[in-house]
């Protein structure tokens, strides 16, 4: 499988998983999010920078239209992206990472990373064989 398909691919699939969490996460049920915000992250994701075919691909992966996305760099109201002069690149404007970013932190599991449980396992070699030693139980009560 050429290695263009294979990563066409792989964002169908992360993009289902996106929804599949948000259904799971949702207790009213189903939500449909905003169809550009979801356009507009994938953007952020990738940078906030991408180019024409790029942008074309990811409005094709959650079912946008490529005429739909003219409604991104209108002139009237606040423009989400914006042509890069000299370029075929296309960025994000202030106004459409804001919109971006909103709709991946209310999409978001955790605003978090998680943490390693057992963080002797991260410590100096030395430290983390103390870690559990008689010596080093008079701090635990502390």
């Amino acid at each position: 499988m050429p290695r263009g398909d294979v990563a066409k691919l792989l964002n169908e699939i992360e993009a289902r998983v996106a929804q599949l969490r948000a259904l799971v996460a949702s207790p009213a049920g189903p939500v449909t999010p905003d169809l550009g915000e979801r356009v507009l992250a994938d953007v952020l994701t990738r940078g906030g920078s991408v180019g024409r075919k790029e942008l074309y691909e990811i409005a094709e992966l959650h079912g946008m239209d490529r005429r739909g996305l003219g409604g991104f760099f209108r002139e009237s109201g606040q423009k989400s992206l914006m042509d890069l002069p000299g370029t075929d690149r296309i960025v994000l404007t202030p106004y459409g990472a804001e919109r971006a970013q909103r709709h991946l932190n209310r999409h978001r599991a955790t605003p978090y990373e998680t943490v390693e449980p057992n963080l002797s396992r991260v410590a100096e070699a030395s430290f983390a064989e103390d870690w559990n030693s008689e010596g080093d139980a008079v701090y635990d009560d502390l």
